[in-house]
């Protein structure tokens, strides 16, 4: 990716594979993988949300959406929203490590020139 950076590099991509080994382990059902993005999409916290009690609401409908969903399709999974929520908060911490990483790089003026203006904005 960037001469001299590929222990960053490495850094991000291994709890990256790791998230999604363990997402995979879940074996979740397309839709459930769906209500689980929109679980995400739909965060009241997100920067520029206005309506965060509507956000929160809706999010709300489409988690209750999903805790019925999997007791309907998961009789004795009764810890598998437990532990799909578990991983959007392990998604956020990742997130939140990219971002410090990106910001990092962007101000290191040998890197910052190969980063492309996508990059540097988030």
């Amino acid at each position: 990716m960037f001469g001299g950076t590929a222990g960053h590099t490495l850094e991000l991509l291994e709890p990256l594979v790791k998230f999604q080994v363990g997402l995979k382990k879940l074996n979740l059902h397309e839709e459930e993988h769906v209500l689980l993005m929109a679980i995400c999409l739909l965060s009241p916290d997100r920067p520029g949300v206005q309506d965060h009690e509507r956000v929160e609401a809706l999010q709300d409908n489409i988690s209750e959406v999903l805790q019925a969903y999997i007791r309907a399709h998961h009789p004795g999974g009764r810890l598998l929203y437990a532990k799909m929520i578990q991983k959007l908060a392990d998604l956020r911490s990742l997130n939140e490590e990219h971002s410090k990483q990106y910001r990092s790089l962007s101000f290191q003026p040998e890197h910052s020139m190969q980063l492309t203006p996508l990059v540097l904005e988030v």
